[in-house]
């Protein structure tokens, strides 16, 4: 089984699933269809973004007792990055950790447990997640797919994710006076509002050293319509992308509003709310059980800094956490996944789902 979960996670690993080739996004899914077939599936689409549903019970079925969740689309990455190699008992390649692993974990397992668990068993796979979820995860929940409990197969290094921090994404715009650039005084530089609005933003919220538990706001990118070399620019904009905890969702948006200098004007692009998990649901204390057992040790819930497609299931009163093997370097060069931990992930969830009855 050890073979079949790495050979799998190479095969989609190699498809350059990112957004913006939908080719490769049918095709990250069609070795999914492969590697299951005989089993029913429900087939979705929204704004062309393709996803699956698997169930072990009528094809039909909108309400199941576990969802098994995973996402086959990865961020953009280098050709080499689709090609992927083992080292020192790891698996580089891009979506290595993040998250099709995973995904291949939950696959092989749903062909070997779908028909001797007595309960409804889904698994979702979706090709959005790393642009929002909307049109996979969500779009499905739309459509009346429930879980009483939702397992996100996110890399978290062992440790369950039953929180998290949530998203605003905010755009700061300012607005100049354009000038020959040999005559500043004549003008009134935009960037330089800017400037002076992201250095009182990062007084209230600076970069921090090491992890944290608290709201952290990031500058993403700053631009400017002008391209001559020889005018001061009338225009400039930024964009923050903030992770806020519970307690600033009310004020975060303010305090920003508060420290923008006179001229510069703020956007919120998109929002979102914290999702928490019950910390008492016993598919919860299941499944940390099924972990420390198989693992030899005690098994941590934590708060993650981002965000996955659980905050939709919560956002929908059905229990979700995050819960995935060991990795490192996600969304940057030599993603990989400890291939040992492989085999661990896969007998921790079948130890939790043979456990529910």
């Amino acid at each position: 089984m050890a073979d079949d979960i790495l050979n799998l996670t190479k095969q989609l690993i190699s498809i350059p699933s990112v957004a913006g080739n939908p080719d490769a996004l049918l095709q990250a899914l069609k070795v999914a269809e492969d590697h299951l077939g005989g089993h029913d599936f429900t087939s979705f689409s929204s704004n062309n973004n393709p996803s699956i549903f698997y169930s072990n019970k009528d094809k039909d079925l909108k309400k199941f007792k576990v969802i098994l969740n995973a996402h086959l689309d990865v961020v953009p990455g280098e050709k080499e990055q689709f090609a992927p190699y083992e080292k020192d008992g790891k698996l580089y390649g891009r979506g290595a950790y993040d998250m099709k692993s995973s995904a291949a974990v939950m696959i092989a397992l749903f062909k070997e447990i779908a028909s001797k668990v007595p309960y409804a068993l889904g698994l979702e796979l979706t090709t959005d997640e790393e642009r929002g979820g909307v049109d996979g995860t969500k779009y499905q929940i739309e459509q009346g797919i429930r879980a009483e409990f939702a397992l996100v197969g996110e890399g978290t290094r062992f440790r369950i994710i039953n929180e998290s921090k949530s998203i605003i994404d905010l755009k700061i715009t300012a607005k100049g006076h354009s000038a020959h650039s040999a005559y500043p005084w004549l003008g009134e530089n935009a960037i330089l509002k800017i400037h002076e609005a992201i250095s009182k933003i990062l007084e209230l919220y600076p970069v921090p050293e090491e992890e944290t538990p608290e709201t952290t706001v990031s500058i993403v990118k700053i631009e400017t319509t002008n391209v001559a070399h020889n005018i001061i620019p009338d225009n400039c904009t930024a964009y923050l992308n903030c992770r806020y905890i519970k307690k600033d969702k009310d004020t975060i948006i303010p305090r920003i509003q508060s420290m923008l200098p006179a001229g510069v004007t703020l956007e919120v692009l998109y929002r979102d709310l914290p999702y928490q998990s019950n910390p008492e649901s016993s598919y919860l204390a299941s499944l940390r059980k099924s972990a420390e057992e198989v693992l030899n040790r005690d098994v941590l819930l934590a708060t993650a800094h981002g965000t996955s497609d659980a905050r939709y299931f919560r956002n929908a009163d059905c229990d979700a956490v995050e819960f995935g093997p060991v990795g490192y370097n996600h969304h940057a060069d030599e993603e990989w996944v400890d291939i040992k931990s492989l085999e661990a992930y896969y007998k921790i969830l079948k130890k939790f789902l043979l456990s529910i009855k």
